[in-house]
């Protein structure tokens, strides 16, 4: 099929599935860079793929399959513990993650002026949590969004296209946008973001370190 006879309506659910041709991917983020309003209504697509494992039934469990298991492994049946035997506590799991401001671990950056925190990553969603901080006048690298970005500012200014954000503020970056922002005083903004994002004009050496 050549670029004229596709169809983003037709495209875009398959796109959210990740199943294209690396072709038929690149048209449909073209799509959404050139008409904004594609990017909501593939980020509704998104929504419904990432729904689907959630809408199946769990299958009902067989009452022998822990014996059918044992038996299958060749393994010995274990013993159940001796009347009046106090059970052994199972390893306590941390329910959270906890990072101090404190400890923050922050990094320069790529670019001069500008210092990272990160405090998680997600290689299995490819995406990449964490703080950064800008010195007045920085400009960020033009990126085009690989997936959903949010930001929510802490300290500062931060200018997107023609908008100016303050402190308190928060912004969601939907698949396929694209901006260049900078700051005019500094800024302190926490992010997730995706490990995907492309960077034109970075070279890929650097692109390590641009979250």
């Amino acid at each position: 099929m050549t670029n004229e006879h596709y169809c983003f309506c037709d495209l875009a659910p398959f796109y959210a599935l990740d199943v294209l041709s690396p072709q038929e991917k690149e048209w449909v983020e073209q799509q959404v860079a050139a008409n904004p309003e594609l990017a909501a209504e593939l980020a509704t697509y998104g929504s419904a793929v990432g729904a689907l494992a959630y809408s199946v039934p769990f299958p009902p469990m067989a009452m022998d399959l822990k014996e059918r298991l044992f038996e299958r492994l060749q393994l010995d049946w274990p013993e159940p513990p001796n009347q009046g035997e106090e059970p052994v506590a199972e390893a306590s799991v941390q329910p959270f993650l906890a990072v101090r401001s404190q400890d923050l671990n922050w990094q320069p950056h790529t670019i001069p002026g500008v210092q990272v925190a990160i405090v998680h990553r997600d290689l299995v969603k490819q995406e990449v949590v964490g703080f950064l901080k800008a010195d007045p006048g920085v400009r960020y690298p033009y990126h085009r969004h690989a997936a959903v970005e949010e930001l929510f500012l802490l300290e500062g200014d931060l200018v997107v296209g023609d908008t100016v954000f303050s402190p308190g503020d928060y912004i969601r970056s939907l698949p396929g946008s694209e901006h260049a922002p900078y700051t005019v005083e500094g800024c302190r903004f926490f992010f997730r973001t995706s490990m995907d994002d492309d960077y034109p004009d970075v070279p890929s050496t650097q692109l390590s370190n641009c979250p």
